[in-house]
């Protein structure tokens, strides 16, 4: 259970950084979406060094399930700055 949590965070945490840089991005946020592109590349890396540990479809649908929560909450946060 603890290694599906934990995919489920890292497609949370990338795909929220994802969303709310494209926010940023489109909004004209420069300095912002520059802080928020180096996080995506600090979690997108320790992501692929660990993203292989677990398989499976349960697997699969954390990281699904933590990616749509994710664009959630990053678009969230957009609407906050």
């Amino acid at each position: 259970m603890r290694a599906l949590a934990s995919v489920w965070m890292r497609g949370a945490s990338i795909v929220c950084l994802v969303s709310l840089n494209t926010r940023l991005i489109a909004t004209g946020q420069v300095w912002e979406s520059i802080l928020v592109g180096g996080m995506i590349s600090a979690v997108w890396w320790l992501n692929a060094r660990s993203a292989n540990r677990v398989e499976g479809w349960r697997a699969l649908v954390a990281y699904s399930v933590g990616a749509s929560c994710g664009t959630a909450v990053g678009l969230w946060i957009a609407t906050l700055i």
